[in-house]
């Protein structure tokens, strides 16, 4: 049977605890984020297990809503009120409280980037694998932003355009929704349906630094100590070479 003529088949859906996730000898979109910064000159991000330093507010608006079962209230420095009246607005949507009701929440997914041939991973907030659904990814940001078009520009500038793409390209998903989650007054909820320009351009994001992942010699002089650093905080080998 010729190559073109085999089925499509998602890679498997797994469950995994966090700290399994975590050390997957595979590369997710938070240590593209590291090599981002590396090459952008901000100073590198400390990594962590679940079970390390203060809970943050994020995480924790998380598992209230997508495993509440686990949420422990009264962890220091939270305001377990808030977490909870963020989860209820979310659900006030109809549509966002269908998606949670048929989703899978938090599962990990082992590929391998077919345009560099590296290893990679990710873990979903919630997908949505349903005959009368498109198949779905959905991802709750809690934000500051002001309103829904300044949640639109967060999308770009803070490369959730990228992490669209590259779970999208992964598990030929048919759309990925972005829901932001405001922390202040008003407490809204905005939802982005990622738009074929976004996915292209978050596309190109993680192309490049996959590619600066295989070949950290490419990365500018200036940039080149630091770039290098972050790929070897990965523990991965590099060739030196572009793709």
């Amino acid at each position: 049977m010729p190559e073109s003529a085999i089925p499509y088949r998602r890679p498997d859906l797994l469950r995994l605890d966090y700290d399994t996730y975590r050390a997957l000898p595979a590369i997710a979109n938070s240590d593209l984020s590291r090599l981002r910064d590396a090459l952008d000159g901000r100073p590198p991000r400390p990594q962590t297990n679940s079970n390390e330093g203060a809970l943050s507010f994020g995480t924790a608006f998380h598992t209230a809503l997508l495993e509440p079962d686990d949420y422990v209230a009264g962890q220091p420095g939270l305001n377990d009120t808030l977490v909870w009246w963020l989860v209820e607005g979310v659900k006030l949507n109809s549509h966002l409280a269908e998606l949670l009701t048929l989703g899978i929440s938090e599962t990990s997914v082992l590929f391998t980037e077919p345009q560099t041939d590296t290893l990679c991973k990710l873990r979903a907030d919630l997908i949505v694998d349903h005959p009368d659904q498109p198949f779905t990814i959905i991802d709750f940001k809690t934000t500051m932003a002001r309103d829904a078009d300044h949640f639109l520009w967060q999308c770009s500038a803070y490369d959730y355009d990228r992490q669209a793409a590259f779970y999208t390209d992964a598990l030929r998903a048919e759309r990925f929704l972005l829901v932001g989650v405001q922390k202040v007054e008003p407490y809204g909820v905005f939802t982005i349906e990622v738009s074929e320009q976004m996915l292209a351009e978050g596309r190109q994001k993680y192309h490049r630094l996959l590619r600066l992942l295989k070949a950290p010699a490419t990365a500018p002089a200036y940039r080149a100590e630091a770039v290098q650093a972050a790929v070897d905080l990965l523990g991965l080998p590099s060739n030196g070479e572009a793709d």
